[in-house]
C-alpha cells in the first residue's frame, strides 16, 4: 500500500509549494488524517481553502485522506459550483 498522497494546490495556495517542486506534491501519510490535519502539515490556514477534493470528489471539512489518495485544494478565489456548496471548508 502506498504511504504517500498526491497533493494538488491551485491558485493562491500554490505559494506553499517550493519553487521547482514537482506537481503534484507528495506528502508522506502512513495513516488516515483529517483535512484539517493535512492542512496543518502543509502549513495552510483552513480559512484559505474553499474546497477540498479527495480522489476527484468533494469532501466535507472533516473528511479523511488515506494513504494513496489524491487531494486537491482550491482557494477562496475559485468559484464553487452549487452542488459543492455543502462541502465548502469556510
Amino acid at each position: 500500500m502506498a504511504s504517500a498522497i498526491q497533493v494538488f494546490l491551485f491558485g493562491s495556495l500554490s505559494k506553499v509549494k517550493e519553487k521547482g517542486e514537482p506537481r503534484p506534491m507528495q506528502l508522506d501519510l502512513r495513516a488516515p488524517k483529517s483535512i484539517p490535519e493535512v492542512l496543518d502539515l502543509l502549513r495552510i490556514e483552513p480559512r484559505e481553502v474553499s474546497l477540498a477534493m479527495v480522489n476527484h470528489r468533494s469532501v466535507p471539512k472533516d473528511g479523511l485522506v488515506h494513504p494513496g489518495d489524491r487531494l486537491s485544494l482550491f482557494p477562496r478565489e475559485y468559484p464553487i459550483f452549487a452542488d459543492w456548496l455543502d462541502h465548502r471548508l469556510t
